[in-house]
């Protein structure tokens, strides 16, 4: 039986795995960041549009008042132009969400962060390196239980 070969092929083979399976997580990872990023750019694209930037500045001013509590309230502005049917306005006059004329409903998002695309490399490099060292690791400690004393 030779146990530093055997533990040395053990070892490749689950970080081999390791590395499948951080492959396969890095690419769910990277699919929801490039999801976030397409979601966050179109509705920025829409809420620096000339129709938004129009109907904000010509409500300047505005304010939705509750009439039983004398505050300020979120209020919903049809526009019907730009591809844009309606602005939801938060009471602070800031772009709660845009519905589209197709009915989907953009809210604002915030743009994913650089050290998540990193994360995404990371992943396999982890997925390879963990079950690598450990098993080598628990291979070394191991092997001083049976090494023959001189």
């Amino acid at each position: 039986m030779n146990l530093k070969e055997g533990t040395r092929r053990l070892a490749l083979l689950l970080g081999v795995v390791g590395a499948l399976l951080g492959g396969f997580v890095s690419y769910l990872e990277l699919d929801s960041i490039m999801s976030q990023r397409v979601c966050h750019n179109r509705f920025e694209r829409l809420a620096s549009s000339d129709v938004v930037q129009h109907e904000h500045k010509s409500m300047a001013g505005w304010a939705t008042i509750d009439p039983q509590t004398g505050e300020r309230i979120p209020w919903v502005q049809q526009v019907d132009k730009g591809g844009i049917k309606t602005i939801h306005w938060t009471k602070d006059n800031e772009i709660e969400s845009i519905e589209t004329e197709d009915g989907q409903a953009l809210y604002p998002t915030p743009a994913p962060a650089a050290w998540l695309y990193l994360l995404v490399v990371l992943f396999p490099i982890l997925g390879f390196f963990i079950p690598w060292g450990a098993i080598r690791a628990i291979g070394w400690v191991g092997a001083g239980f049976f090494q023959l004393s001189q």
